[in-house]
């Protein structure tokens, strides 16, 4: 081998950008431990470097004298007349560097697979399948009301059909419900999961209604399962119902009176004080499998899995994300969806565990993701143990390009054919009786925060939430608020009106009566469904007012393009979430969101305030789309 390879395999390690985890694990090698390449590896390094990694998923009959070759290599008690061809990374000469899966109990291993020994057809082009999806069905089924699918909604369906395991992270109303609705149902997978939060249970029931009868879901609510529908949803809290794994006590020698070691329970004392035996999850496989067997969760045997709010999944130490990993890694599901409107690319710590739960390829070398993403340094504790800390973010132009096969995220400000979203404030003036009533409530406000030793600074008094100062204010804008919306009404349009007090939506209420349906912190699901239905089918429902901390997600309002804030809330993206109620993809109409202020009142000022915090959180979110 000439001495041009090994520099030109150097030089091809130092600016390497690809997928190949073989060489990045050459490269993770050189840099961190001035490892020097083999002939070998320079072979390796100059066939693949431009190769490109793709998904294969295939089952493929193998010779017997593979079979030997694993069963020697693995020790097996069997001989593999088949295995599992997952990812292919790189071939050099008749040989494909692939991850091979040999019994579905174990994960993928990567090795070279020399071609003749597979026996049954392995198509190369994976990476190039042709999703061909009858959008034609779905928008016969919704045009009359305005709903067909847009082209990035159809972009996003192929996309989750493609990669099978993934994550769509469209930013909110961008239908990311109907996306994983549909491509869950093009799968054919006869038995469908969902897991959300209890709030959006109602949501997925009726976007899966859209295109399907009553009978094919069933929503969980408690230790019943229904198995007799195609589609199950699950709110994240009850999911361990259906998922036990059986405890042992936990045993410890003692020496009895005759100087005999026996075993006797650990015993454990429990908050009100008793004592009871220790107990830890069982390790014994047959015990848990047998369990496990019995569980609704594995007796379903699930083609899809729908996982609402993926961010929440974060935490790997949670008890929902030690239930929800078990139950993918021991089920096998072929198709895994994460939904989350929330970037996390910015956390990159935080997206290992969500990568972890599809089995990213990122996630495969936790030391080399820790220390190249997430600015991991090495720590050494008195007792002399090494821990590595990540707190940070690096190089996360490079993840993100190594996770765009399996991360997807648009924004509906990014989309050229999107309606108009225009915001506008108003300002008033307090009369001299308002005015003289504000400056008494602020300085009873004012004086309280001196008893209780807080900083009577003006920049304190601003930022500091002045519960009395903001009812007043709320309470008083409503005048203004119904001359407005009156005004909409009149000119045939429906309006709605954000609130943060109960005092202003009572009022608000009030003078509304029949015409109106109210939204609030207090209703049910179901009150809050109806009330949802209503004002967008009910032609006589013309106002909406709703409470900002209800608003929240899982929330269409798109029979309005009208908001009115009567008074808002101190957090940007709390605004930002009742914005989009109406700013959706099915959107038709321009869109127009008022923000209604008092002069030189505390609600100018924290205005301000919360507008430069929205630009902030814009631009992190727009950086994460710039690729």
């Amino acid at each position: 081998m000439k001495v041009n390879d090994f520099e030109e395999a150097y030089a091809i390690l130092k600016n390497y950008k690809g997928k190949n985890n073989q060489i990045l694990y050459y490269q993770y090698k050189v840099q961190r431990t001035n490892y020097s390449l083999t002939e070998f590896d320079v072979t390796y390094i100059l066939n693949n470097f431009d190769f490109e990694p793709y998904e294969i998923n295939k089952t493929v009959k193998i010779a017997k004298d593979y079979g030997e070759i694993l069963k020697k290599k693995y020790e097996l008690d069997f001989l593999p007349e088949k295995i599992r061809i997952t990812r292919v990374i790189g071939e050099m000469g008749e040989s494909l560097h692939c991850y091979v899966q040999y019994r579905k109990s174990v994960e993928p291993s990567l090795m070279y697979v020399k071609k003749r020994y597979i026996l049954n057809q392995l198509i190369d082009n994976t990476k190039n399948i042709e999703i061909n999806v009858d959008f034609e069905k779905y928008d016969n089924i919704t045009k009359e009301n305005g709903t067909i699918l847009k082209k990035t909604q159809k972009d996003g369906i192929e996309f989750l059909l493609k990669n099978k395991k993934c994550i769509l992270a469209d930013g909110m109303g961008m239908g990311k419900t109907r996306q994983a609705v549909i491509a869950a149902m093009e799968t054919g997978a006869k038995k469908i999961l969902i897991i959300c939060p209890a709030s959006l249970k109602s949501t997925w029931k009726r976007e899966i209604l859209v295109y399907n009868d009553e009978s094919e879901v069933s929503v969980i609510n408690g230790s019943e399962w229904n198995t007799n529908s195609r589609f199950t949803v699950v709110n994240y809290d009850i999911l361990d119902n259906f998922y036990k794994i059986p405890t042992d006590i936990v045993y410890e020698d003692v020496l009895n009176e005759k100087g005999e070691k026996v075993k006797q329970p650990v015993m454990v004392k429990t908050s009100n004080g008793t004592l009871v035996p220790k107990t830890r999850k069982s390790t014994k496989k047959e015990k848990i499998k047998e369990c496990l067997q019995q569980s609704p969760l594995f007796l379903e045997n699930f083609g899809c899995v729908i996982i609402d709010e993926a961010h929440k999944l974060s935490n790997n130490t949670s008890i929902r994300y030690k239930v929800i990993s078990d139950f993918l890694k021991r089920s096998k599901i072929p198709y895994v969806f994460l939904l989350t409107g929330t970037p996390l690319t910015n956390r990159p710590m935080n997206l290992y565990h969500i990568l972890k739960l599809i089995d990213a390829e990122v996630t495969r070398d936790y030391q080399y993701y820790v220390e190249h993403y997430c600015d991991g340094r090495t720590m050494r504790l008195k007792s002399g143990k090494e821990i590595t800390l990540s707190g940070g973010a690096t190089n996360l132009d490079e993840l993100k390009e190594k996770i765009k096969h399996i991360y997807i995220r648009r924004l509906l400000s990014e989309m050229s054919d999107m309606v108009e979203k225009s915001i506008e404030t108003r300002y008033y003036d307090l009369s001299d009786a308002q005015m003289k009533r504000y400056e008494e409530l602020w300085e009873e406000y004012v004086s309280a925060q001196q008893e209780q030793g807080n900083d009577d600074s003006e920049d304190y008094r601003q930022l500091v939430e002045g519960i009395l100062v903001r009812q007043y204010l709320a309470k008083e804008m409503i005048a203004n608020t119904t001359q407005l919306v009156d005004e909409k009404i009149e000119d045939g349009e429906k309006v709605i009106i954000i609130c943060t007090f109960t005092e202003e939506i009572n009022e608000l209420k009030k003078y509304y009566g029949n015409k109106c349906v109210v939204y609030d912190g207090k209703m049910t699901l179901k009150q809050k469904d109806k009330a949802e239905s209503e004002f967008m089918n009910n032609p006589k429902i013309k106002v909406f007012i709703g409470q900002i901390i209800a608003c929240s997600v899982g929330l269409t309002l798109t029979a309005a393009h009208t908001l009115v804030f009567n008074s808002y809330s101190w957090i940007a993206a709390d605004n930002k979430q009742a914005e989009d109620r109406i700013y959706r993809l099915n959107q038709t109409e321009d869109v127009t969101c008022i923000y209604q202020l008092f002069n030189d009142s505390i609600s100018q000022n924290m205005f301000d305030k919360v507008m430069r915090k929205e630009i902030i959180m814009n631009q992190t979110i727009k950086s994460e789309n710039e690729k």
